[in-house]
């Protein structure tokens, strides 16, 4: 009995080496493509001019902003 169980033992412990499924590297474009969507997306949903009050602590110029508020 203890024969056999050595011997399955045996069969289930493999030493390949460098074996099995790997993750392979994106490619850069594909990477700094996928920053810009993603930044795009979270920049459109920001409120920039409360943004600016937050950080500057003032109105920003009227010069820039546009007459339709």
């Amino acid at each position: 009995m203890f024969r056999k169980l050595r011997e399955v033992y045996r069969l289930d412990k493999r030493t390949y080496k460098n074996f099995g499924h790997k993750r392979e590297p994106e490619p850069l474009f594909t990477v700094l493509w996928h920053g810009f969507l993603t930044f795009s997306f979270i920049g459109m949903g920001i409120e920039w001019k409360r943004m600016y009050r937050f950080f500057f602590d003032e109105e920003p110029e009227r010069s820039s902003l546009t007459d339709l508020e």
